[in-house]
């Protein structure tokens, strides 16, 4: 069926295995640190904070309860990594998060979920079943006094945000499941606008799109995916009609996302960046949303399958439309208008907007913004 077709967004996909790969050298401060358990669980949301960047929490309590078997029984375990913000004083756990969250809840919170945390799967004897406080001291001691190697980064130079951030926890596996584009900038650019990305990402309007996530992600809550369309959806249309520039989609929505991660109050202004205020991003999401969020999936498709690509030229003409030339959509007739739009252009002219494997470059993403906009300016 068609609300079952996994993600076929080319340049979603694509881009998540391009790196940065500008010429670049870094100076970048790297810390290999030792810490007791007993001092990270203190730290544990207050200086050392998981960032709202949409990973969830894709441990079992059977994974969960195995690793603190682990730690019980001495074994090793990876170093985590952290991010250090200088800024504010405080850790962003990057890589270690499904660790030290069992971690948490074990010791401190005594739930894993809504459920009492007992030790359950290949677990030692003298702890199955068990829960923290039913431990005996000297398991309770050894599990606190536990040492865990953490790896602190911090970027010196050059003074570009944290592109060197984004290339290196690019290659950072949590888990065995590497961290995507977007919830890396969610991560490291954290502000005001990824706490705004991160409400409208859940709205259930957006489920009714099951294409725009993969089915692992829905299945384990993760809106990444959905995080990334909105954030493509603005940076496209404020950006416009200058050239997107970028080695990339990617480097061009990192450079997008830093700069206004907190909107209109940055600590540091850059005179050739133009800074939106919330309300802008609010009045541009909501120009055409209604008549947007209306569209099936079988209007969303260019060809056989939806495609995220096609939904953002959709979106982002329409929402020009409004906002620009001060035009309305006529709703009824919009599901034929796009229907049509192959074949007022041509259908070859047409495949190399939606179809052709280039679609994953900047220069195709401006094109694709480009053709939308003057396509949905006309009369309809």
């Amino acid at each position: 069926m068609i609300n079952e077709i996994e993600l076929d967004n080319q340049d979603y996909e694509v881009d998540e295995v391009i790196d940065n790969n500008k010429l670049m050298a870094y100076d970048i401060a790297v810390f290999y640190n030792t810490y007791n358990l007993s001092t990270l669980m203190k730290w544990w949301g207050k200086k050392l904070i998981v960032p709202d960047f949409q990973r969830a929490n894709v441990w079992n309590i059977k994974k969960a309860s195995e690793f603190v078997d682990s730690i019980l029984r001495g074994l090793p375990v990876p170093s985590m990594f952290i991010y250090d913000d200088m800024e504010k004083n405080r850790y962003l756990v990057v890589d270690g998060q499904q660790r030290l969250n069992s971690l948490y809840s074990y010791i401190k919170r005594g739930m894993y979920g809504d459920s009492v945390f007992r030790l359950v799967g290949n677990i030692h004897p003298n702890w199955t079943g068990r829960t923290f406080e039913e431990l005996d001291q000297e398991d309770k001691d050894r599990l606190e006094d536990t040492l865990l190697n953490i790896t602190v980064m911090r970027q010196i130079a050059p003074d570009d945000g944290q592109s060197s951030m984004y290339l290196a926890f690019q290659r950072i596996n949590t888990g065995g499941i590497a961290l995507t584009a977007q919830e890396i900038r969610m991560a490291v650019s954290y502000g005001e606008l990824a706490r705004y990305i991160n409400q409208l990402s859940a709205d259930e309007k957006l489920r009714k799109w099951d294409f725009l996530r993969s089915k692992n992600n829905r299945t384990f809550g993760n809106y990444s995916q959905i995080q990334e369309l909105l954030l493509k959806f603005w940076a496209y249309y404020f950006n416009y009609p200058k050239q997107y520039t970028g080695s990339s989609t990617r480097e061009f929505l990192d450079v997008f996302f830093d700069q206004q991660k907190d909107f209109d109050k940055p600590k540091k202004k850059r005179n050739s960046v133009i800074y939106h205020s919330k309300e802008e991003f609010i009045e541009v999401f909501d120009a055409a949303f209604d008549e947007v969020i209306q569209l099936s999936v079988e209007d969303l498709s260019p060809y056989t399958r939806p495609a995220q690509t096609f939904l953002e030229a959709i979106w982002v003409g329409l929402t020009y439309r409004k906002l620009v030339l001060g035009k309305s959509i006529n709703s009824e007739n919009l599901s034929s208008y796009i229907k049509n739009w192959k074949y007022s252009i041509g259908e070859e002219k047409f495949s190399e907007l939606f179809q052709a494997r280039r679609t994953s470059s900047i220069k195709s993403a401006y094109e694709r913004i480009n053709a939308g906009i003057e396509y949905f300016s006309g009369e309809f």
